[in-house]
């Protein structure tokens, strides 16, 4: 075998094998997590963490659902209004930034983007008194309003990035036929930009869905509490039940995963879209 054929072989085994070694310390957590959700309160107490359960049970689960069932269907409520109010609002920011200039246009979107990294426990008192002030303390549309203000800066941030990416020719053939640009933008650069849309709706979906902080604290009533502060109440008071608190977890991120499996190819498509720029 010529010895830059067997150097190239070397040189993809040695790349299988850490892909390989990375893969499975990134599986091994949800590894632990399932066969830990399959176990009994004994097992889990008086067994190897990666050993996997002598008789699987479903229990676990079954409890899981029985107290998380609510905060699950809550969490559509609020998560999925909550994700096309913030891309709505975000993606025509974001064309409108990436597209037109204006006087202070600059400062606007860095003053967006800075917004967009401030933690937002900074802005969590802000939202509670706006809340209260309008009697939303408690209620679906107060979380639905306070994860719209908190991720359409997102939303906008990300999906400019995704705009500038479009040739301007296509508008302004567009212009040429006589479109307007509310037309333009949505019968023109929508379907283009489809890719990077999607791409900025799976990362806000799954940042909305996985919020505990603004839920556990706006939720002062239990029958709109999203799932996030229930899983935190499956740990139990004396002792903490680790099968019902890792099977509980798995229930919650299926939409989520559901999500990203279904729509996976059109997520990597509008993450690479800055990425193939000029290619």
């Amino acid at each position: 075998m010529p010895r830059k054929t067997l150097g190239i072989y070397l040189k993809m085994a040695l790349i299988y094998s850490v892909l390989i070694i990375i893969s499975f310390i990134w599986l091994l957590p949800l590894y632990v997590t399932i066969i830990a959700s399959l176990k009994t309160n004994y097992e889990i107490y008086t067994t190897d963490p990666l050993q996997p359960p002598s008789n699987p049970t479903l229990d676990a689960w079954i409890d899981a659902w029985n107290n998380i069932s609510r905060g699950f269907f809550n969490s559509i409520i609020v998560s999925i209004p909550a994700t096309f109010i913030s891309i709505l609002i975000g993606v025509m920011a974001g064309y409108y930034l990436s597209r037109f200039r204006f006087r202070g246009a600059q400062l606007l979107f860095f003053s967006i983007a800075i917004a967009s990294f401030i933690p937002y426990q900074i802005v969590l008192i802000p939202l509670v008194r706006i809340n209260s002030m309008l009697r939303l303390m408690g209620t679906y549309l107060g979380l639905i309003i306070s994860y719209v203000i908190l991720y359409s800066p997102w939303a906008a941030l990300i999906s400019s990035a995704f705009f500038m990416t479009i040739p301007r020719e296509l508008e302004e053939a567009s212009y040429i036929d006589g479109a307007s640009p509310l037309k333009t933008f949505f019968r023109v650069i929508v379907p283009v930009a489809l890719p990077g849309i999607i791409s900025t709706t799976i990362i806000i979906f799954m940042n909305i869905w996985n919020e505990f902080l603004v839920a556990v604290t706006l939720s002062t009533n239990p029958y709109v509490r999203t799932v996030q502060p229930e899983i935190a109440n499956l740990r139990g008071t004396t002792t903490v039940s680790w099968n019902t608190l890792m099977a509980g977890s798995l229930i919650a991120i299926l939409p989520p995963m559901l999500i990203v499996i279904a729509l996976g190819k059109y997520f990597i498509r509008g993450l690479l879209a800055g990425a193939l720029k000029g290619v």
